[in-house]
């Protein structure tokens, strides 16, 4: 595979990581780090669906641990919001 296909397969998985509604939130709270339960409880989550979510966007690049407990967008995460943004305001 070419780096030009598998920046593009990157960027897919990402989008599809960041489509589900909790981790489009959890992308855009973090932005500023933030502890576990700050998040579960800001968000609405339960531990164990955060744990499954940030995983996901842990695994694609979008979100990282900072230290125990405590969790940051990335700054892939960050373009990808701004991305999302900017194709939220086309269509509107």
């Amino acid at each position: 595979m070419s780096a030009g296909l598998e920046v593009v397969q990157t960027l897919t998985d990402c989008l599809i990581s960041i489509g589900h509604p909790n981790r489009l939130k959890i992308v855009q709270y973090c932005l500023e780090p933030r502890r576990f339960t700050d998040i579960t409880l800001n968000l609405r989550l339960n531990p164990a669906s955060f744990k499954f979510h940030s995983k996901v966007l842990v695994d694609c690049g979008l979100l990282r641990k900072v230290k125990r407990g405590v969790y940051k967008t990335t700054e892939l995460g960050e373009h990808l919001l701004k991305l999302v943004n900017k194709a939220d305001s086309l269509s509107n």
